[in-house]
This record gives C-alpha cells, structure tokens and sequence, in this order.
C-alpha cells in the first residue's frame, strides 16, 4: 500500500471520529451570569418578622429574623428567584416568595452567607458585618453583570427533580413542554415527595394535584447538563382540624357533623378535614341537644368549647324496710336511690318480696331537686302455730327468736320459712314451712333426749376412744345421750389429746385440734456443731434415742496452738538437748449416753455423761494425747419435722493423759483448758 493511500485513510477515519462526536458534544459561546450584593442593611421601621402572619421561630422557640432579597434595580425582574440558594454555616434558615421578594428567614446570632446559583458564579462567606438579630428585619439588594465564558455540554439533556415541602406520596405530577398542549409525562412522587425526568434542554411546565392542597404549577428552564435542575414546590394546604374540648360538662357527648357520628367529647380529628362550613350536633344523656355552625380554615384546627344546658334535677327517692325502688319499670336500688332524672313525669314503684307493691307519680322539673319519701310495700300474713313435747322449747324462724313453745305466731310472712325448735340437753330440730295468707299452718315437734354426734379432728384419721373404747377415726359420728364424757385422741406424729367434756345433744358437733409431735421418743441424728469456752473447735455429731436412752458420738476439729521450748526425754541437757517446737491441737473425738426428757412437742432435755480423746502433734515428730470425761446437758428445740438446733452446756475433767501432756500442761495453761474445763456447743442437726 501506497504512503498516499494510507494518508487518506488515516484522513477519512478522523472524519468519521469527528462527526461522531459532533453529534454528541459542541461547544457553544454562553454568558454565564454574575450578581453581587450592593446594599444589606437593618430596617428599624419594619415588623415584618415580628407579626403574627409572618413570623416563624426556631427549635428554641425564638423568633427568625426575615433577609428581604430583592433586586437593586425596580426595573429588572429576577426570573426564578427560588434556585437560590443560602448557606448561614450552623444557622437553620428557610425561604419564602413574596412577589418580587425572597424572604429568607434565619435564626438569630447569624454573621455570613454564601449564596449560589446554577449558572452563577456563587458568592462565598459574605460578611454580613453585623449578628443577626431576633425577629429583627433586613433588606438585602443585588445586582447583575454578564461576562463571556465557554461552556461545554456532552449532552442537550439535563435531569429535573420536583420535591414537594411536605414530602407528600402518590402526588400526581403532570409535565407539558412549552408550546405544546398534551402533557408528555405523567407520573406519582415517591415516599420522599420526589418525582424525576431526564428530558431534553428547554422549558417545562408542571401541575401537582394532592388530595387536601391547593393545586400548584410552575415554570421550568432546563440548559445544563452537569446538575440535576432540583425544583422545589411548597404546597399550600387546603385542609385543617377540628378539635371539641370540655369546658366543663360536654365529657362524652356523642358528636355529629352534618348527621354523621365522629366521635364523643372531647373529640381531637386525626383525619383532614377539607375547609368549608359545618353543622356539628351534640347530644349527651340529661342536657339538651347543642346545634352550631363551624367552619374549618387552611392549615388551622377549629377549636370548639360548647356548654351544654342542662335538661334534669337531682332527686332522692326513700323508702323503709329495705323495699326495691323502680322508675317507670326500671331498678334503680333498695331502700334509697339518689340521682339525675330528666324533666318530665315519672311512675316510682316499691316492692318487696311477699308484699303488694306501692305506686306513686312524681314530677320533675329542671334544677330543682327534691326529696321523695315512698310508701312501703304492704306485707301478705298469715298464722303459724308451734307446740313441742316436753313444752318450753325454743322457737326460731329464720334465724329470729320468737319465745317457746306452745305458741301462736301471728301476721308472719307468707312463703317459705326455716323454723327451729331447741331445747338444751334434747336433740334440736328443724322444719321448713309454707305459710298461705289469712291461714293458720300448724307445726307440733318432739324433742329426742338423744342425737347423732359428728366428732371431727385436725388432723383428720384420728382415733377416738370415749370412756375408754375405741369408737372409730374422724370424721365419724354416735347416737349419744347429754352427758360427760372421757375423750381422747390419738394420732401418729401428734402430741395425744384427752379431755373431760359434756357434751349436749342440742349442740350436735364435737371437734378437737391435736397438735404436731415433733420430738419423738426413737429417733436417729446427725449434725455440725461449733463449741467456745475453754476450748474452741468446730466438728460433727451422731446419735440415736431408743425409747429415750440417748448414746452420741462426735469428732470436732480444735483451734488451740502453742510454741515451746522443752526438752522431751525429761533428761539433763547433756542427754537430750532442748528444742523450740510448735504443738496443734489436732482432734477430739468422744462419745455420750444420756436418757431424754420430752418438754412439749418440740424440745427434749438429755443429761449425759461421756468421755474425750485429745491429740496434740508437733511439728518434730511429738504425739501427745489427753483422755477427759465429760458432764453436761444436751438441750433440743425442733424446728420443722427433720430440723432442729441444739445447745450443749458441759464441763471436761481429766481422767488420763501422756507423761509430755502432763508435762506441758502444767506450764502451759492453754494446754490444760485443751482437756479440762467449761464448753458450751451450739448445733443444727437433722432427725428421722
């Protein structure tokens, strides 16, 4: 191949690279726009930020101050004036449109600004050579110019983002390019209230509809590919809330706006309401019905406070003997109702089992109360008449007494009736009655001299002997005749019972408790024990008691340690040299026999006698040992069927011991309490 013709190749491969990027990228001559601010400035005159239609406070509940951004010039309009953008370092601002004017609300201690724009060269911490005040309002001016600048698109496409202020979901969001009539593009915001197209360089027109807001609309210039164009639209509500509170007595009265049912006093709306004019309604038990109009305003909750009248009068309504009270058919109480009645005439009836009702009309007016004594229910009688054999027995019916026996009961009660005839020493017996009115029921009774006994325990299973002889386990029950009577009960692991007692065939019943032996006379035991006196030491016990013979042993660990300087042999130093040695008590172990006394259900005493082995070892090999005999007495207390503590006051007095034992004991003084001497034990043991 030719260098020409590779020449022209390379020239036709430029080309073709240069044609594909031309359709993608030029370069286009544009005026990139500056500002700067002329004038900033306090005005003393103004109150803008401090009325109550403008004014905004922050977190802290302090008032925003107001920047009034404008144009220097009357004559130049600032299209769009909403893309700027303010930046006060730390300070929570927000922005609002005002015709010509951006009003910038800023918290207070404020003291420079950056403000930005796409398409404008930005103006970077300005100082505002003041702080900014509270509530307090500023003007600030700018101005224009334009320079020459190249900018270099890769693309006519740029994104806009619609956000609405709130972030409301599911807004229907409508897009229409200038010049044509059909939108191109509809669509919802999402969670956040955002909505987004990449569409080609141009203008745009948008609608947003939201369920409760004012339909909003706007203009949109897109030129720029290197941003997202953000669009924000500040949503103007069309809703507000309706809240009823309780001044005093409107508390649970149903609520209705325009005939439909709401809730009850005091009612708080968690649901828009669309603005316009309402009819509320309240009704609410003893007050008249409260009809008014309200009207629900943008962005505000109507508050109501309605007062109800009252429709009622307290009324107190009494009658004697306990009889029901009922007001037209409806039980109120017994004996006496107090309440509200609504104003109006009412039916009060009394009744009573037994008796003919009363009835009464009463009239209530508003507000004036008033105190009603009713006529008692009328009683229905008849007779009743009782006689006994013997004569002279006690009559009562239903639980009242009404003399003896032969008798004639008058104006009694019709219906049934407990009757009871009771005569000491003879068996008391019980009748049911049906008395009829104006009729004599007639009721003769013989009284036994004998009756069926019921004997009971606790525990229950308890054996029972009377005068001697076994008659059962309880529960059981005897025919017996009045009389005294030799009781007694047995039971395992109870303390015996056994008592003179006259019983009386009028009183049917004998019931006896036994309590809980838990000291036994047999019984097998173990435990730990620590002991102080002349010798301290810690260890274990063991014994047993057969029909109240006592035999224990024991083993206890000692404390005592002394150092001595000796010679062992007992020979001259010549002999045998004398050597420092340290001696420890090692052990002592012994045993006991006593016989117990039983004291109650829960403690023993036991006098016993023993004898104890002590052993002594050296650190060089020496063993000594001491044999002591032991008096003392053991002193028990139960605390539950298998726990209890003892206490063990003794004294040891030595009966035997080894010639060293011997020896030392006799200079040393700690050594001889070792074997002899007073101790008290105190122990917790177990016993089955």
């Amino acid at each position: 191949m030719s260098q020409q013709s590779l020449k022209r190749k390379w020239a036709l491969c430029l080309l073709l690279c240069w044609g594909i990027v031309a359709a993608y990228a030029q370069k286009d001559l544009e005026r990139l726009h500056t500002f700067t601010i002329t004038e900033f400035y306090q005005d003393q005159q103004a109150t803008t930020a401090t009325s109550k239609e403008y004014e905004k406070v922050d977190g802290s509940g302090s008032r925003m101050a107001i920047i009034k951004f404008m144009s220097a010039d009357p004559t130049v309009k600032i299209d769009n004036m909403e893309a700027f953008m303010f930046n006060f370092g730390n300070m929570k601002h927000e922005t609002v449109l005002h015709g010509d004017e951006l009003w910038v609300y800023v918290q207070k201690n404020a003291r420079t600004v950056t403000i930005s724009r796409e398409g404008y060269a930005p103006i970077k911490k300005y100082n505002l050579r003041t702080t900014i005040k509270e509530g307090a309002t500023y003007v600030m001016k700018i101005t224009f110019e334009k320079v020459m600048s190249y900018v270099e698109r890769s693309l006519n496409k740029q994104f806009l983002q619609l956000q609405l202020e709130p972030g409301l979901s599911n807004a229907v969001v409508t897009l229409t390019r200038e010049g044509e009539r059909e939108p191109m593009e509809t669509s919802t915001t999402d969670a956040t209230g955002s909505v987004a197209w990449n569409l080609e360089f141009g203008t745009y027109f948008y609608g947003i509809k939201v369920p409760n807001y004012v339909e909003a609309s706007g203009r949109v210039k897109l030129t720029t590919s290197d941003s997202t164009y953000v669009e924000k639209v500040k949503l103007t509500p069309n809703f507000g809330y309706l809240e009823i509170q309780d001044p005093g007595n409107a508390s649970g009265a149903k609520v209705f706006v325009n005939n439909k049912e709401v809730g009850s006093v005091p009612y708080k709306s968690d649901v828009k309401w669309d603005c316009g004019t309402y009819q509320l309604l309240l009704v609410k038990d003893l007050y008249k019905s409260h009809t008014e109009e309200f009207t629900i305003k943008q962005g505000e909750t109507t508050v109501i406070k309605p007062v109800l009248e009252s429709n009622f009068a307290e009324t107190t309504l009494t009658v004697e003997g306990g009889a029901d009270i009922y007001i037209d058919g409806i039980r109120k109480g017994a004996g006496r109702w107090a309440g509200p009645l609504k104003a109006g005439t009412y039916l009060v009836e009394c009744r009573k089992a037994n008796h003919r009702k009363t009835q009464k009309e009463i009239h209530v007016e508003v507000d004036v109360a008033s105190t009603i004594t009713l006529d008692p229910p009328i009683p229905i009688t008849g007779f009743l008449s009782v006689n006994s054999t013997p004569v002279g027995a006690q009559i009562k019916i239903d639980g009242k007494d009404y003399g003896v026996t032969p008798k004639i009961i008058q104006d009694l009660l019709i219906g049934q009736h407990k009757v009871e005839v009771a005569m000491a020493n003879r068996k008391p017996e019980v009748r049911e009655v049906n008395i009829m009115e104006g009729k004599e029921e007639q009721l003769n009774v013989e009284l036994s001299s004998t009756a069926l006994i019921s004997f009971s325990s606790t525990p229950r299973g308890a054996s029972v002997l009377i005068d001697g002889t076994l008659e059962g386990t309880t529960p059981f029950t005897k025919e017996m005749a009045s009389g005294n009577y030799d009781i007694q009960g047995r039971a395992y692991g109870y303390r015996p019972f056994r008592r003179k007692m006259y019983i009386d065939v009028a009183k049917p019943e004998v019931h006896f408790k036994m309590s809980r032996q838990l000291m036994k006379r047999s019984a097998f035991y173990f435990g730990a024990d620590g002991q102080f006196g002349a010798l301290a030491a810690m260890g274990g016990t063991m014994g047993f008691y057969a029909g109240n013979v006592n035999v224990e042993a024991f083993y206890m660990k000692g404390f005592g340690k002394e150092t001595v300087f000796w010679n062992s042999t007992g020979e001259n130093e010549q002999a045998a040299p004398w050597t420092e040695e340290e001696l420890k008590l090692k052990f002592i172990v012994g045993g006991k026999a006593g016989y117990g006394f039983i004291l109650g259900t829960r403690f023993r005493m036991t006098p016993q006698v023993g004898c104890s082995y002590v052993g002594v070892e050296g650190n060089n090999g020496t063993s000594l040992y001491a044999l002591s005999g032991t008096a003392g007495l053991r002193l028990e207390a139960a605390c539950t069927s298998h726990v209890g503590i003892s206490l063990t006051p003794e004294y040891a007095f030595k009966l035997a011991e080894a010639d060293g034992y011997k020896l030392l004991s006799s200079v040393v003084p700690a050594m001889k309490d070792w074997s002899e001497g007073f101790n008290c034990k105190i122990g917790v043991y177990f016993f089955f």
